[in-house]
């Protein structure tokens, strides 16, 4: 009876939307943005099986970049005809595609070091950008 209450309760938190764990060091992060978007951006993360660091990166570049439907992430943003793009009359499913591609990225390319990332993911203003991203990123 214990193992049938415990699967029943299990099975409720998911059909209610409980959504993936949000780590500590995100939550102040987490808590300046939608929750819709949270609940996407960190269902990602935890598809791509980003680190609580790599995860907040996901969050931080969707704060800087702050792109309508189509370009949430930054993704795409000089190529009207890029495949991360094409579910902008969709926003759930276009948010989560962009931060698919962001977080391809992110497993590739971040190694810690927000300058050698900055100068991947936005080189033209590399600096600006990391600035702005260790603004969000650090305590």
């Amino acid at each position: 009876m214990k193992c049938v209450t415990i699967l029943v309760l299990i099975f409720l938190a998911c059909a209610c939307g409980a959504g993936p764990v949000i780590p500590v060091s995100v939550q102040d992060l987490a808590n300046s943005m939608p929750d819709r978007e949270v609940q996407i951006l960190c269902g990602v993360g935890e598809e791509y099986d980003l680190s609580a660091d790599q995860l907040k990166l996901l969050l931080t570049i969707r704060r800087i970049e702050n792109g309508r439907s189509g370009l949430e992430m930054g993704i795409g943003s000089n190529n009207p005809r890029h495949p991360a793009r094409r579910f902008a009359r969709h926003p759930d499913r276009s948010l989560r595609t962009q931060a698919r591609w962001a977080s391809g990225t992110i497993q590739l390319h971040y190694t810690g070091n927000l300058d050698a990332f900055a100068k991947i993911y936005c080189p033209p203003k590399w600096k600006h950008w990391s600035r702005m991203a260790r603004y969000w990123m650090e305590p």
